[in-house]
């Protein structure tokens, strides 16, 4: 029971309907509402209120993924992740939903100690779960990476417990799959070379730094995408040595 002393929480004892929680999901949208933390506590209850209703929850994780690109602090504040997080294991099939969730925690794995709260989640899992169960959903494929790579950059533990399963081929393959797309050879390449600092010569040995190397190399990255080819040059800086051959020695 609460203390008498502690202020009610602004959404307690509400109940939205449906047509209410939509209009709710939709504020958010709206700049005016953009840093009001009653709008996102709102929206976190009517979600919760609706959990089994796919159109609210949708509407819930796109909401919290539009916000997150500039108020990820409040999204965390209000109770979003949460929300996220059951809304993709409840609904694992829906491509839409799972494609805006992976943004939105994204988006939180960049905020200050943002990859370090989410490492202590099961939001990892749930983005590769997502992964394997949306194969065919480029969407879903380019956000869930985006999201593994930014928390194997910003999170040591995320880093390593990635490394240690499979998130070293799961990067691999979406570089190979998305191989003109700029940022994913940005995030990729940084990834790996956080990789590399643990184990380089298995990067060498499972053919990592021949996708960063082709990536340098690319014509669709050659001119106007400075940050790609810094980042694939740092990567790059921890390949090891190659044994010569013997007509090399020769």
């Amino acid at each position: 029971m609460a203390d008498a002393d502690e202020p009610a929480s602004p959404t307690s004892g509400l109940q939205f309907s449906k047509v209410e929680a939509m209009e709710i999901m939709k504020i958010l949208e709206d700049p005016i509402y953009a840093r009001e933390v009653v709008a996102y506590t709102n929206a976190v209850k009517a979600a919760e209120q609706h959990a089994g209703d796919e159109e609210v929850q949708y509407s819930f994780c796109f909401a919290m993924a539009f916000c997150a690109t500039r108020y990820p602090n409040i999204v965390m504040k209000a109770g979003g992740l949460d929300g996220i997080l059951k809304a993709m294991i409840r609904f694992p099939k829906n491509e839409r939903l799972q494609a805006e969730s992976c943004e939105a925690l994204r988006n939180i794995a960049e905020m200050p100690d943002g990859a370090d709260t989410l490492f202590n989640t099961n939001a990892m899992q749930v983005v590769l779960d997502s992964m394997r169960m949306n194969a065919q959903a480029e969407w879903v494929l380019q956000e869930g990476f985006g999201f593994l790579c930014r928390m194997v950059t910003e999170c040591d533990g995320a880093r390593d417990k990635l490394f240690k399963r499979d998130g070293l081929q799961v990067i691999m393959d979406s570089m190979e799959t998305f191989p003109r797309a700029s940022w994913v050879a940005l995030w990729g390449s940084q990834a790996l070379r956080r990789f590399a600092e643990l184990d380089a010569q298995r990067l060498q040995d499972m053919g990592a730094f021949d996708l960063v190397m082709r990536a340098r190399n690319a014509k669709a990255f050659t001119k106007g995408c400075p940050a790609v080819q810094q980042a694939t040059v740092d990567c790059l800086k921890l390949a090891p040595p190659r044994p010569r051959s013997r007509q090399e020695d020769d």
